[in-house]
């Protein structure tokens, strides 16, 4: 069954938004950061006006809005929280202890730049420097993935047998202040997609308290890591599963939910890339394939997990691979680029692998730019 649904013109971050109000979470804990604000403002007024039954708790910092999500995920509702950039960095204690601490709470980052030098625009640099926190990371390319990917991001954390926080990620004002169409379902259809979160993660209960978060040995130290391990991978799953639910149920899918390829299954070159960038890279594809070059492209949408076998499988069959990051590791390489080369290394797949640093500090990727990077690698021998 497919639920009807209506056009809205609308940004990114109200698109985020939305999803957040379909989900009619109990508990919205929220401090202001460009370029997120919008979407705690919309939930504010939303609450004001009486369209959505929430506590809107108003923090002094960062820091306290993750710390107030924490503490309605361990009461037992369903919470939420947005934030971006230097703001994401002032969480890094809570955001480490929600990972580790298996709470389901669904907390967009609208990627920003890390100072200095300062700057408002956009790189992946802040989220990605929390791939090791225990967060499932969704990195989306336009506004309609925002929408779909927060709705789904309640039903894949509050899951008892994956127990993640998730963070759906969108560059911030390329997709988070610009306006775009997006397919908007129904309230009533969007939480009945989503459903009551009636069998909490964790959940407040006299007759039987617990401590949270004291002090343990290495054995159970070790353990509770090994079970956050085998929840991630359990995730893959059940994100494979809710992209193929989502479809039937608004006729929207995202290639296999973790990985989304575009044009031809076998190519000369594969572009790899996540974000928007994907987007100008499928326009890239076209005109490389009107001149007769064999190119498609791989977008990374689930970047943790890490979708280790389906890249795998795609690389093995593919002749190169051209990685173009948004974030790097100084000292190293691009983040992206070094994750696939590990994968092929550890699968023993020898298929060549380039890579581009591009767009730090908000620089613009259009198109032709990758155009430039594809016809390079193309006539680069490795």
């Amino acid at each position: 069954m497919v639920v009807k649904h209506n056009k809205k013109s609308m940004t990114g971050n109200d698109a985020a938004a939305f999803a957040a109000l379909y989900a009619q979470p109990k508990v919205i804990s929220a401090y202001p950061i460009t370029p997120q604000t919008t979407i705690i403002e919309k939930l504010s007024q939303y609450v004001d006006d009486g369209l959505l039954d929430a506590e809107f708790i108003i923090v002094e910092s960062e820091h306290s809005a993750l710390a107030g999500c924490m503490g309605a995920a361990w009461s037992g509702v369903r919470t939420f929280t947005a934030t971006s950039s230097q703001g994401l960095l002032y969480m890094a204690e809570n955001v480490f202890w929600s990972g580790y601490g298996r709470l389901p709470i669904v907390m967009p980052v609208v990627n920003r730049c890390l100072a200095p030098g300062w700057s408002i625009y956009q790189d992946l640099q802040d989220s990605m420097a929390f791939r090791d926190a225990g967060w499932i990371q969704i990195y989306t390319k336009n506004n309609q993935e925002v929408f779909d990917s927060v709705l789904q991001g309640f039903r894949i954390a509050e899951d008892k047998n994956i127990a993640l926080p998730y963070m759906p990620c969108l560059d911030g004002f390329v997709i988070s202040h610009t306006t775009a169409q997006v397919d908007l379902p129904s309230a009533e259809d969007s939480f009945n997609f989503v459903g009551e979160y009636s069998d909490p993660v964790i959940e407040v209960n006299t007759e039987k308290p617990w401590i949270f978060g004291g002090l343990v040995g290495p054995e159970k130290f070790i353990k509770d890591r090994t079970d956050l391990m085998e929840a991630m991978e359990r995730a893959k799953k059940k994100i494979v599963d809710m992209n193929k639910e989502f479809g039937e149920y608004f006729g929207r899918t995202y290639g296999n939910g973790l990985i989304e390829i575009y044009g031809d299954d076998v190519a000369d070159l594969t572009i790899v890339s996540m974000g928007t960038i994907a987007d100008e890279a499928q326009d890239a594809v076209d005109v490389l394939k009107e001149e007769g070059l064999s190119v498609n492209e791989m977008r990374v949408r689930t970047f943790r997990p890490f979708p280790e076998e389906d890249i795998v499988e795609f690389a093995k069959k593919n002749h190169k691979l051209l990685v173009i990051d948004r974030s790097v590791s100084f000292g190293h390489a691009g983040q992206l680029r070094i994750e696939i080369e590990a994968v092929l290394h550890r699968n023993n797949v020898d298929t060549p692998v380039e890579g581009r640093i591009m767009g730090l500090g908000g620089e613009d990727v259009p198109f032709t730019k990758i155009v430039a990077a594809a016809k390079d690698a193309l006539r680069s021998k490795m």
